[in-house]
């Protein structure tokens, strides 16, 4: 084995080249009947191809001769006949070009396909036509009244001052253009992307088969040229937008009606003849009532052909603000507060003193700056919103009420969120825990001061504070807006500045709550900043990302923000802000998120308790602490 080893290993080098030789006569041999087989298939495209003439490259003139063979022009062929016969067809594929001149005739038929182009001026051509794929055929003075043209695909045909038999069309787009011409039949059966245009022409027979198209293009929020679609709004006043087109357009006029029809019953109709290609208009639908509703636009030609775009408006309605229910509780509660001060004051004419309104008083005079800064800060919502409004309609014209109502939400959730952070920081943090760090606190107790009295004096000083600021916010937002949306819709934006200064209520006394509870507890200021930022923005953000592990939205319930914009949701806006809840969101990952509904009732009495509970805790702890 060892010496039949070593004379291998002698004669390696002439194996190697012997078997490199057998590779490439191998590849060789294969390149070569590949190169015939192509060639092959190149010709063998009909019958008549194999006795043909074949074209492939390179400017060919056929002049004054007379040729009985089809001719087949493929590659980048280029083919003049001039004052010639041509008894045979002719095949074109790939890009070749045929020109036809000075009194030629073809005797029999011309096959186009593929991106081939056909020139012919007055010569005549006595089969039949065939225009396929993206083709190019232009006739100039051609008058072969037996002649038939077929187009299909995506040909584009030009007729000149030509004479021809029959033009059928079955096209799905490219354009025909008839010019001073005569035909005797033009039959259109393609689709409306195939366009016609007939100008100072003579049509004996036009048979329109093809429908007139339209397409609707908006409300806005709509989907551009899509058909059938559903979607919500709560507008009762829809901007219907569409495009029209049909075929053929003769001599530059487009004769075409619109039928507006709403849940299939007439509604309006519209002229759209005129003298241009496309027509687009607009018209405005009053949607009559809540719920599913079909708009359609039937398109009509001067034939009777019919054409239907249809889109299904869900009409959304969000809950009026109930004006008198609340002035009926403010002025219940306004008497509440009369009444007990009254109360008071008889019980200190016996004999009971009472520090919880002056510590009112003097909290709210100190407070003076702060407040002044919070209800200037408050404008801020409004600006925005009156700027964004201005750079939106100078774009597009005009907002709808969805698109107001979306970015009032968006808005209204930011602010809340950073401005409650802000809020109760800078009014409620260090309300109490100032008072024990500087002494101020023991100063109080050694006057004939109840510890809830000062608690309360500055509870109370605090829930002025925050009606004002959200009477001041929702004025903003209210006045920010109104100035954009039709008349009819100002009952909705008062009650969307009517729900705001709800939510920022809702938001902000629960939260202030907490702060207090915090400040009461702890000796140390800085966990009374602490406390507002973990709930209010580190926690939310962790919880955001329990629901994709639990397949739920139930963790959201440890959420703040969640609240306050579900609120949002069923009051302003069903995009719902921009924090609380990601269940949307979850699909994006292939993740059925179940969704966690409250009702606005649920939601006010968690909230109302959660305040409750915490000035009590705050209370009975202050009640209870050792201060020295």
């Amino acid at each position: 084995m060892i010496e039949v080893s070593q004379k291998i290993k002698k004669f390696k080098i002439p194996i190697l080249i012997l078997c490199l030789f057998l590779v490439g006569s191998f590849i060789l041999q294969y390149s070569i009947l590949l190169d015939k087989n192509l060639e092959n298939l190149a010709q063998d495209f009909s019958t008549p191809h194999q006795n043909g003439i074949t074209y492939s490259s390179g400017n060919i003139l056929i002049e004054n001769q007379t040729v009985q063979d089809d001719i087949i022009i493929k590659f980048t062929a280029s083919v003049s006949i001039v004052n010639s016969t041509l008894q045979g067809s002719i095949y074109m594929f790939n890009i070749g070009g045929l020109f036809v001149l000075q009194t030629s005739n073809i005797t029999q038929n011309v096959v186009m396909s593929d991106l081939s182009t056909l020139f012919v001026e007055n010569s005549t051509i006595g089969g039949s036509i065939e225009c396929r794929d993206d083709t190019s055929m232009e006739l100039f003075d051609c008058h072969t009244p037996t002649t038939t043209v077929w187009k299909f695909d995506s040909a584009n045909i030009i007729l000149n001052g030509s004479n021809l038999a029959t033009l059928n069309e079955f096209g799905i787009a490219g354009i025909i253009h008839i010019i001073n011409s005569q035909i005797s039949l033009v039959s259109l059966n393609g689709l409306p992307s195939s366009r016609t245009y007939i100008t100072n022409s003579n049509i004996l027979f036009l048979n329109d088969l093809v429908v007139p198209l339209n397409a609707i293009t908006g409300p806005y929020r709509f989907s551009v040229l899509t058909f059938n679609i559903s979607y919500s709004t709560s507008e009762r006043i829809i901007n219907l937008t569409w495009v029209g087109w049909d075929s053929p357009i003769i001599d530059g006029y487009l004769n075409i009606t619109f039928e507006i029809y709403l849940d299939n019953q007439f509604y309006a109709e519209i002229n759209g003849s005129g003298y241009y290609d496309l027509y687009s208009s607009s018209y405005q639908v009053h949607i009559p009532d809540p719920g599913k509703h079909n708009v359609s636009i039937v398109s009509i030609d001067s034939r009777g052909n019919r054409y239907t775009s249809t889109i299904i408006i869900e009409q959304i309605s969000y809950p009026p603000f109930q004006w008198i229910p609340f002035f009926i509780t403010i002025v219940v509660i306004a008497g509440l507060i009369t009444g007990t001060i009254i109360w008071v004051k008889k019980k200190q004419n016996r004999g009971y003193f009472s520090s919880v309104g002056s510590i009112f008083k003097t909290e709210l005079v100190a407070g003076k700056k702060k407040l002044l800064i919070l209800a200037i800060t408050s404008a801020t919502p409004g600006i925005i919103l009156f700027f964004s409004f201005m750079v939106i309609t100078s774009l597009v014209g005009s907002i709808a009420i969805d698109g107001i109502r979306d970015l009032i939400s968006m808005i209204l959730s930011i602010y809340i969120l950073y401005f409650g952070l802000i809020f109760s920081i800078s009014v409620g943090a260090g309300s109490v825990a100032n008072a024990k760090k500087n002494g101020t606190l023991s100063w109080f107790f050694s006057k004939p001061v109840r510890r809830w009295e000062f608690l309360w004096g500055k509870i109370l000083a605090f829930m002025v504070m925050i009606v004002i600021t959200m009477i001041c916010v929702s004025i903003s937002f209210v006045l920010g807006s109104i100035f954009y949306v039709d008349p009819i819709y100002f009952a909705d934006i008062l009650s969307i500045g009517g729900y705001i200064f709800l939510i920022g209520l809702i938001a902000l006394l629960p939260l202030t709550a907490i702060v207090v509870f915090s400040s009461s507890v702890f000796k140390k200021v800085g966990f009374a900043y602490f406390i507002p930022i973990i709930v209010f923005m580190a926690l939310p953000s962790i919880i955001s990302f329990l629901p994709m592990l639990a397949r739920s939205e139930w963790p959201l319930l440890f959420s703040f923000t969640f609240y306050f914009e579900q609120l949002g949701k069923v009051w302003i806006s069903n995009i719902g802000g921009l924090f609380g809840s990601i269940g949307s969101y979850g699909g994006l990952l292939g993740i059925e998120i179940t969704p966690l509904t409250l009702t606005p009732s649920t939601i006010i009495v968690i909230m109302v308790s959660l305040t409750i509970a915490f000035f009590s805790l705050a209370t009975i702890i202050f009640q209870k602490q050792d201060i020295p």
